[in-house]
């Protein structure tokens, strides 16, 4: 088959490619679409949080060159050959050309500081950035290059011109060709990496590799074979330490090579192994594989490398979740005790809501009118002493009252809460919010601020009053149910009244029998007297009765009450900052390895490609 043949066939297998129906890659392109998605959104959700701006930041990186592969899934892959000094790396690329494009140099002296792009005539390069590359652009017409873009890169060892910056972590960051470097390579799409028997070990052309190489799928070809011993394996352990997957390794002589294209001679065996690894890997569909591969394999690092950033942030978060808990216990605490020292020591305040309560049931009996009268002569006293406390006003049936500034916080410690604790439980946590870097604005200070001081006391204040109303009315309700029965009425009405059927029948007998038939004198306005004197006792006996009923097992009920603080969340409003701060960076982890296996379970199903690429953990 004639050249021209070859390049006729391979165009139309591109075409074939680029008019096939999306549907072909239907399931793949809809679970990447949607991880792309996901990981944009996820990215920017915490901008507040120090370690997930760095991981924006990465991502502002990364984004672009999904895009690109979400869009430009049927151009040709551009490959880019990079190599150190000497390796041979612009004589494979004359090679592939089948003519010199490029200057080749010798095993010590750097040739390629400019980059050349070598293209097929008719592919179309507005979307390559050549001006930006400062790229010297060749035509070729060689079928190796007639559906791919090839670069030959700078050389990455070239020796420094300026001095390293301090803290750059490159060990070629004061080289000339580093600009130019990073200025290509964003553009590859495939990396093919030359390398010989002297410069296989090359720490620096690895380091800028790996640098380079994530989403971009590799090949590796050892050049000068033909005086160079085979180094493969040797190069493989080497590749496969840095951490590459190498599923094969070219040799060739790029020379001979470069001399057989030039002179239209069949190439040899491990020149041709390549030629058909770029036919097979790099062109047609193969093309729209290697570019999603790519894209899957990018998102992928991108999720390792995010998750390995905010790994040490897990177990402090973690504590910070623990202490949140900790000391919302230790404040629901304090309060509980305060809150059930004010509900025994206010007694008497339960025993006439209590009684209020049985007394506003019993109607029409003799008792009921003296339990009536004795309220109405008591409910003046206790207007004329207003109740204290949020405990009190509650008890006395009065709304809370939430003063304004700090000087509400009185609401809160008449409760029993005072400031100092509260203070302390928010310096304990700022310390925990520091080790998970969790800083202002997702967490305030250790001291309570004075602008939302007066939120603060209102949200516990009005939490306390509606878990305190709601309880205390439970258990009015629950002794009003048994005192305020039939049969405690009709017992207490009998008691009462048998004093007054006593005292009557005995005016009665003395009026009627010892008056009027007897003759003796009448004493019944002393009688009376003392009658009305005893009935006020006994009625208030009987009163003082209800009350002791009132009290008994009135601890019993106020210690349940108080057990049910801690699921009323009444000292939440207080450290709500580090709860919502422990809660989002808990989401923002939860969803990084959410997003993380599914980039993950993308990559590994499209796997099927034999190019190299850096391992995934």
């Amino acid at each position: 088959m004639e050249p021209g043949d070859q390049r006729v066939n391979a165009a139309e297998k591109v075409d074939q490619v680029i008019n096939e129906p999306a549907a072909v890659m239907g399931p793949d392109l809809a679970g990447f679409d949607m991880l792309v998605e996901g990981l944009d959104h996820w990215a920017g959700s915490l901008a507040e949080w120090p370690p997930a701006r760095r991981v924006a930041a990465e991502w502002e990186a990364v984004a672009p060159r999904l895009e690109r592969a979400r869009r430009e899934l049927s151009r040709v892959l551009v490959v880019g050959v990079i190599g150190g000094t000497g390796t041979g790396k612009s004589t494979l690329v004359n090679a592939l050309a089948g003519a010199e494009v490029t200057t080749a140099g010798d095993v010590v002296r750097p040739t390629t500081i400019n980059p050349v792009v070598v293209a097929a005539v008719d592919v179309e390069m507005g979307w390559l950035p050549v001006a930006e590359m400062q790229a010297r652009v060749v035509r070729s017409e060689s079928p190796a290059v007639a559906n791919i873009v090839l670069v030959d890169c700078p050389d990455p060892d070239t020796q420094a011109d300026v001095p390293a910056q301090a803290g750059d972590s490159r060990p070629s960051a004061a080289n000339r060709n580093r600009d130019l470097l990073e200025k290509v390579l964003p553009a590859c799409d495939v990396l093919l990496l030359v390398s010989t028997a002297q410069k296989y070990r090359s720490w620096i052309v690895a380091r800028e590799l790996a640098a380079f190489a994530p989403g971009r799928p590799l090949l590796f070809v050892q050049t000068h074979a033909s005086r160079d011993p085979d180094i493969r394996e040797d190069w493989r352990q080497e590749l496969e330490r840095q951490g590459f997957m190498v599923p094969r390794i070219f040799r060739l002589d790029a020379v001979e090579a470069a001399a057989r294209a030039a002179a239209g001679i069949e190439p040899a065996a491990g020149f041709r192994e390549l030629l058909e690894a770029i036919d097979g890997e790099l062109v047609g569909r193969a093309a729209r594989r290697v570019r999603r591969t790519g894209a899957l394999d990018l998102a992928d690092w991108f999720m390792q490398q995010a998750r390995l950033q905010l790994d040490p942030y897990r177990e402090p978060a973690q504590a910070l979740r623990e202490g949140v808990a900790r000391e919302r216990t230790r404040l629901e605490g304090v309060l509980a005790q305060g809150v059930a020292d004010r509900l025994r020591s206010g007694r008497s305040a339960w025993q006439r809501l209590v009684a209020d309560e049985v007394i506003d049931r019993w109607q029409g009996g003799p008792f009921a009118t003296f339990l009536h009268a004795v309220a109405a002569v008591g409910s003046l006293w206790h207007r004329m002493r207003p109740s204290g406390g949020l405990v009190g006003r509650l008890l006395a049936g009065q709304p809370p009252d939430v003063a304004a500034g700090r000087g509400g916080w009185q609401s809160v410690e008449e409760l029993g809460l005072a400031a100092a604790e509260v203070e302390q439980s928010r310096s304990v946590l700022g310390g925990l919010a520091a080790r998970a870097v969790i800083r202002e604005p997702l967490v305030g200070r250790a001291r309570l601020d004075a602008a939302r001081l007066p939120v603060q006391v209102s949200a516990v204040v009005e939490r306390t009053s509606g878990w305190l109303a709601a309880g205390i009315e439970r258990l009015v309700s629950s002794r009003r149910s048994r005192l305020g029965s039939r049969l405690a009425r009709t017992v207490f009405e009998l008691l009462f009244s048998s004093l007054l059927v006593f005292v009557l029948v005995r005016a009665g007998w003395s009026f009627f029998y010892g008056n009027l038939w007897e003759g003796r004198p009448s004493s019944s306005v002393g009688f009376l007297q003392e009658s009305l004197v005893w009935i006020v006792l006994w009625g208030l006996v009987l009163r003082w009765v209800i009350n002791a009923l009132i009290r008994i097992g009135l601890d019993r009920d106020i210690s349940a009450l108080v057990g049910e603080l801690p699921q009323a969340g009444l000292v939440d409003p207080l450290l709500s900052d580090f709860a919502d701060a422990r809660d989002r960076v808990e989401r923002y982890l939860g969803e990084a390895d959410s997003l993380g296996g599914e980039a993950h379970r993308l990559a590994l199903a499209n796997t099927e490609s034999g190019l190299g690429r850096l391992r995934r953990v």
